[in-house]
């Protein structure tokens, strides 16, 4: 059998207070998969990706890329040598890349800091900068601007750009296209699907938007008060659910033909 790309057992998460926000989650990412992680706000599934790529340590579970724990007794790595080695395994990308892009430097210079740490030849890193913005639909011109002269759509390429630059096996995608009108929405998502084929990434889209993880994603878990209470292939979740939790889910999507109703 073919080993996981990313496996995660019995995740455990509490914060002071006793207060668990995560208990007992698990689920396996096969190569170049796609798994939606499903919920409401405070359902647990923003902590769960953060613990995956190391910004949160779990209380307790494990977390396996390549069949390799990422963490130590209950402590995950945190040297400078380890952090990178985790860095080309898994990356994360946010749902506002205007956060995380320093808006006085180029896209071009903040590549190239990136880039620094993986390929000490300056000329191949321009190569593989000019490379990585062809990926995702981006020209040279991009390259010379600062995320405020830039599109919503535009910097959130760049974001995935950024993420692509060690060459990870995973994106974890949190809310990454919840922030994006639809038809930019639509764009970037098929980006996505052109990058997976491309280049056989796996990736796990944390949202709450059901329609997203209908046309990304293979497989699906749903998350509720921290726990996992329906797992499975994405169209069978999406179309028959078992759990009352994702039938509601479902039931509060709008459908054609929809009205808000005034409240007086």
């Amino acid at each position: 059998m073919t080993t996981p790309v990313l496996e995660a057992s019995g995740l455990r998460k509490e914060f002071p207070g006793n207060r668990v926000a995560v208990d007992d989650v698990s689920l396996t990412l096969p190569p170049g998969g796609s798994m939606g992680v499903v919920g409401e706000s405070g359902s647990g599934k923003t902590t769960v990706a953060r613990m995956l790529v190391g910004l949160e340590t779990p209380t307790a579970g494990t977390v396996r890329i390549d069949g390799e724990s990422l963490i130590r007794g209950r402590a995950v790595p945190r040297g400078r040598a380890e952090r990178r080695r985790r860095a080309r395994r898994i990356q994360l990308v946010f749902q506002d890349p205007y956060a995380s892009l320093d808006p006085r430097q180029t896209i071009a210079a903040g590549l190239d800091e990136l880039l620094r740490l993986h390929e000490p030849d300056r000329d191949q890193r321009r190569a593989r900068a000019a490379q990585l913005l062809d990926q995702v639909g981006l020209d040279a011109r991009t390259a010379r601007s600062t995320p405020g002269a830039m599109s919503g759509g535009q910097r959130q390429r760049v974001a995935i750009a950024r993420a692509l630059v060690s060459r990870p096996k995973i994106l974890v995608l949190d809310e990454a296209v919840s922030a994006l009108d639809v038809s930019i929405q639509a764009q970037v998502l098929n980006l996505l699907a052109d990058l997976r084929d491309e280049l056989g990434i796996g990736y796990l889209f944390v949202t709450h938007d059901l329609a997203v993880v209908r046309q990304v994603t293979d497989e699906l878990i749903v998350m509720h008060r921290g726990r996992v209470v329906e797992r499975g292939l994405t169209d069978e979740v999406l179309t028959a659910p078992e759990n009352p939790y994702t039938r509601e889910l479902l039931a509060a999507v709008p459908r054609d033909g929809w009205r808000p109703v005034r409240l007086h």
